[in-house]
């Protein structure tokens, strides 16, 4: 992973690894996201398909921006220890 690098001590999870195990614990599509989807969004608005497409924030995260922050969620539980 490109942001591996932030944050990483000796022994403890990196930024990223919290927020996609947050992103794993609490979006409403329960499934992996990955880089291709993010392209395949981008290629669908390059199409034909989008060409009445315009002015939107097109946000490729199963539906986590949609659910708010939840800072009593599992997956943060040792994030300040």
């Amino acid at each position: 992973r490109a942001a591996s690098a932030i944050g990483k001590e000796p022994g403890q999870k990196t930024f990223i690894e919290y927020a996609i195990d947050y992103s794993k614990a609490n979006a409403p599509l329960a499934q992996d996201l990955y880089n291709d989807d993010v392209g395949n969004s981008g290629m669908f608005l390059c199409s034909p398909l989008a060409r009445t497409i315009t002015g939107v924030t097109l946000y490729v995260d199963n539906g986590l921006h949609a659910m708010g922050m939840a800072i009593d969620s599992e997956s943060m539980s040792d994030r300040n220890q």
